[in-house]
């Protein structure tokens, strides 16, 4: 199983977030913000703000929450959007390694590494190695270096332009969360994951072909 550790020194790779671009976070937190909670929680994502305000929480109760939700083993139930182990596999058979870069606190929580790896082995995802926390994409520059990285999907926003400050190449996962978003015009969108294979195998080649 991938652990989170440095990657081998010669291949290219392709870097995928979890929560929201893998994995149906901001509905599986919905639900289980409404049993936490005991309140009839609805998620408004046409609400322009974070996701404890699209909540109605306020944000001192969101964090309560998703500390009830990380520490109550949550991530392993999370259901993994369609094409999610068919997109891995694709990658890997042409050669490039994939890394799952997230912000969950993998050093502040011992659970956190266990339920991620439970939840890839379940649903099939070939990932080889992990990365997590706030700075995963300056961790991924740092540890592959920028010329192997062919791109870096991701749902969040401020993440796509954190990588691509780093000169990561992204590619920004359209999910109900990130709609109202107002992307910068060159920025390279994605549907699903079908949409994602697709272009993530043309940028692996234009990679391979230095273009």
């Amino acid at each position: 199983m991938p652990r989170p550790i440095r990657p081998t020194p010669e291949s290219p790779v392709v870097a995928l977030d979890l929560d929201g671009t893998m994995g149906d976070y901001h509905r599986h937190f919905e639900a289980f913000a409404r049993m936490w909670s005991g309140r009839d929680i609805v998620w408004n994502p046409a609400i322009n703000g974070s996701f404890a305000a699209q909540l109605g929480m306020s944000k001192a109760t969101y964090r309560q929450c998703k500390l009830a939700y990380r520490m109550g083993g949550m991530k392993r139930s999370m259901p993994v959007f369609e094409n999610a182990s068919e997109l891995t596999r694709a990658i890997r058979r042409m050669g490039v390694r994939t890394i799952a870069c997230t912000t969950r606190p993998y050093l502040h929580m011992s659970t956190i590494d266990l339920d991620t790896q439970h939840w890839m082995r379940r649903h099939g995802l070939q990932i080889d190695y992990i990365l997590y926390g706030e700075h995963k994409y300056r961790d991924l520059v740092k540890s592959v270096g920028l010329d192997r990285i062919i791109c870096a999907m991701d749902d969040d926003l401020s993440q796509i332009r954190i990588a691509n400050r780093l000169g990561v190449p992204t590619i920004m996962r359209l999910n109900d969360a990130n709609r109202a978003y107002e992307p910068d015009a060159d920025q390279l969108f994605v549907s699903g994951l079908q949409e994602a294979e697709d272009t993530i195998i043309c940028l692996i080649n234009k990679h391979k072909s230095g273009s």
